[in-house]
């Protein structure tokens, strides 16, 4: 009992080292969505959007968990998934880009909208689900048993690094919300800019992936 105890415990310590070291890793068009968000809109509807990434990675986590990784890895769910992020991601980056209009906005705070955004800006990307199967298969060291309870310490590590994702998130909330509250219209519209840069960039580099997977799957399929 004791020695189970503390395997628990060893879980959740090396679960929270785990997520300080994804989480400070981590700059996908999530981790920029939490930021403008959390600039633009303040801490509830930042808090909201975290909420929505917290959920996406609990999705994806627990798929992985539960046996259809393998699912996420297949050439072909790769090259549509990536090459649909890389057209949704581009389209939300130019968007923020070419906006004509850069006044600080009055936020009627809608929770759903929110939290829906942040599970869509993190779902789509497809890094997302190789993290996720990485981190699957590092925890999954070391234990034999199929069980629920033979894997019940990969489980405790699994949802610590999640919290600890959630807790860092939160973090991010405070500290831009404190930013956007110091910004003059103008130094809002070259955030705005920035922003959509920023996703503009990530979204070309998963086109570029796209276009490598794509190369790929038709030097596969091309009959020798």
């Amino acid at each position: 009992m004791a020695s189970n105890e503390l395997e628990l415990f060893l879980s959740i310590g090396k679960g929270i080292w785990y997520g300080f070291l994804i989480g400070l890793l981590s700059f996908g068009p999530s981790f920029f969505t939490l930021i403008h968000t959390g600039i633009q809109g303040g801490k509830r509807q930042g808090m909201q959007v975290a909420l929505g990434i917290f959920l996406s990675e609990m999705f994806v986590a627990l798929l992985c968990f539960f046996g259809l990784s393998h699912y996420f890895m297949s050439p072909i769910f790769k090259l549509i998934f990536t090459g649909l992020a890389a057209a949704a991601i581009l389209y939300l980056g130019l968007t923020a880009i070419f906006s004509k209009n850069h006044k600080i906005p009055e936020i009627t705070v809608k929770g759903s909208s929110s939290v829906y955004r942040g599970f869509f800006m993190n779902i789509i990307n497809p890094f997302v689900m190789l993290l996720w199967v990485s981190v699957i298969a590092t925890l999954s060291v070391g234990y034999e048993g199929e069980s629920l309870q033979d894997r019940l310490p990969i489980l405790v590590e699994l949802v610590t690094i999640l919290c600890t994702l959630l807790c860092l998130d939160l973090g991010k909330v405070y500290l831009s919300e404190y930013i956007g509250r110091k910004l003059s219209e103008s130094v809002y519209a070259l955030v705005n800019r920035y922003f959509g840069v920023i996703l503009s960039g990530i979204g070309l580099y998963f086109a570029y992936h796209f276009v490598l997977l794509l190369t790929t799957w038709i030097q596969v399929a091309k009959p020798h």
